[in-house]
């Protein structure tokens, strides 16, 4: 005996200029383009010195990871993750960076 499948109701179909509206203020294009705005403030709120050896190479769900380039930086910048945290969050005027890791050497 084989099962029948339920079928499928598209009297409630959605148009795609609303799933594309809904995607950029709450789903996957509203965090493109926070990632994009990430990487141009990145620089302002860390400093051009910093910036430099560093790089952002992810931005998933709150956490921010990024790359320095040796073991000595990596030290010293676990000191700044709470102030870049706290200053890129306002830059953004939302609380999308949850956490920053700092990874040596990865881009």
């Amino acid at each position: 005996m084989t099962q029948q499948q339920p079928r499928r109701r598209y009297n409630n179909a959605r148009s795609i200029e609303e799933i594309m509206r809904n995607s950029q203020k709450n789903g996957f294009m509203h965090f493109l383009s926070n990632r994009a705005r990430l990487n141009k403030i990145w620089e302002q709120v860390v400093g051009a010195d910093i910036a430099k050896k560093t790089a952002i190479i992810s931005f998933e769900v709150g956490r921010l990871e990024v790359s320095v380039k040796g073991p000595a930086y990596l030290e010293r910048y676990q000191y700044y993750k709470k102030e870049w945290k706290k200053r890129l969050n306002i830059e953004f005027g939302d609380d999308i960076v949850d956490e920053i890791i700092l990874i040596v050497g990865q881009k």
